[in-house]
């Protein structure tokens, strides 16, 4: 028993040595390994720093660097031709607006006038509409719109003149008009053909047939 338990107290003694000399050996190692990689990344990165300029082929540096010069101390020495240099268009100038404080910007009286007029107008006739509800109302607002090339507004208000009374034509080719104008010219068609499918009309029957003929 004692011998046994003495080989077995000999081989953990092996096995702690073994474990020690391992580590060891590991730790060694390791501290080369960072020694080294710090002693390459400097040398490495001193070298680059060093080669770097010389990686540039002489007549691409030499280029650059006249230009460098150039643009810095303004000589006299020659752009190179293959030189990129930005486009310049002097014509561009004479559109650039004058520098004016916001007092001195105005409107044309013309323009001033024309613009008052329509929202007072178009103000008056939102007014009559609410006011009185009717056909005549209802289609005055959808000729004001058309007159002003407004044609959103022109289908909204030609749709709710024609709830007043659908018998009539005017809404109706007000509409068609609207929609050939907006390039959607089947529709067009389409809404004239429904409304003399019902109503027979002189005017909206001319109105299809020269939008027919626009192919």
């Amino acid at each position: 028993m004692t011998s046994t338990r003495f080989e077995e107290l000999e081989r953990r003694c092996s096995k702690l040595k073994k474990a020690r000399i391992i580590r060891l050996v590991f730790i060694i190692a390791s501290l080369f390994l960072v020694g080294f990689s710090s002693y390459y990344w400097t040398n490495h990165s001193h070298i680059s720093l060093v080669v770097t300029p010389t990686s540039i082929p002489t007549p691409v540096a030499t280029e650059v660097q006249s230009i460098i010069v150039s643009d810095q101390n303004e000589s006299n020495l020659t752009m190179p031709e293959k030189t990129i240099v930005p486009e310049i268009v002097p014509e561009e100038i004479l559109f650039l607006a004058p520098q004016l404080s916001k007092k001195d910007v105005k409107l044309p009286v013309n323009e001033t006038k024309t613009t008052t007029n329509s929202l007072s107008v178009e103000a008056q006739l939102l007014k009559n509409y609410n006011t009185v509800q009717n056909f005549d109302n209802a289609y005055a607002l959808a000729y004001f719109y058309f007159e002003r090339q407004s044609y959103s507004d022109v289908i909204i208000w030609a749709k709710e003149t024609s709830k007043h009374n659908s018998s009539s034509e005017k809404p109706w080719i007000l509409y068609a008009k609207v929609k050939f104008l907006l390039g959607d010219r089947a529709e067009a068609i389409r809404s004239l053909e429904l409304y003399l499918g019902y109503i027979n009309s002189k005017e909206a029957h001319e109105l299809l047939n020269f939008y027919k003929g626009q192919e």
